[in-house]
């Protein structure tokens, strides 16, 4: 196995992990109630899928450009073989300027189609570099999604934590309530 098929292998893995963990995390907030865990399950599955995406347009891109640079070399070559077969053709009949001007056609034929199958595989690897920005751009708005859910999860900690505070609080004023109610019927006259 290549390093380049261990590596897609890798990414495939954690892309996998990457979704089971998210699935587990929205699954596991949802049963607690907890809407920030069940969002951050959200945004790991879908930093998955686009991780995936991403990574599928990589590929494409790459295959592109080989595509790209076999064309160039396919051209050359069908190129050099037209020009010797032209120059064995004409050799015997046509005189050297026929022959000069000629060659200079198909040069120029071959250089309009190399510069068409370099135009290609420059597409490609500008292709590659917008996919590379965009992967960026993605990778900034997922922190920045985590950063939101990791806040908003402190403020329901918080919440929690105050309501329970407020609770204990009401409990042992309830207590004193009951005490005093108590002491004020249990009072001196009995």
């Amino acid at each position: 196995m290549s390093v380049a098929e261990d590596s897609a292998s890798d990414k495939a893995r954690l892309g996998l992990k990457q979704t089971v963990v998210g699935k587990a995390k929205e699954v596991a907030g949802a049963l607690t109630g907890n809407d920030s865990l069940t969002t951050e399950g959200r945004l790991d599955q879908e930093q998955a899928r686009q991780a995936r995406k991403a990574d599928t347009l990589s590929h494409m891109a790459e295959a592109e450009g080989e595509e790209a640079v076999e064309q160039l070399d396919a051209v050359r070559e069908a190129g050099r073989q037209e020009r010797e077969a032209v120059q064995h053709r004409t050799e015997a009949a046509e005189s050297q300027a026929e022959r000069e001007a000629r060659v200079r056609k198909q040069a120029a034929e071959l250089e309009y189609q190399e510069n068409v199958v370099r135009e290609q595989a420059d597409a490609a690897r500008q292709a590659t570099a917008a996919e590379q920005q965009a992967r960026r751009e993605e990778n900034a708005q997922v922190t920045d999604a985590a950063a939101e859910v990791a806040a908003a999860d402190e403020n329901h900690r918080r919440a929690s934590h105050d309501a329970e505070r407020a609770r204990l609080e009401a409990e042992e004023e309830r207590r004193k309530a009951e005490a005093l109610d108590r002491s004020l019927t249990d009072g001196p006259d009995r």
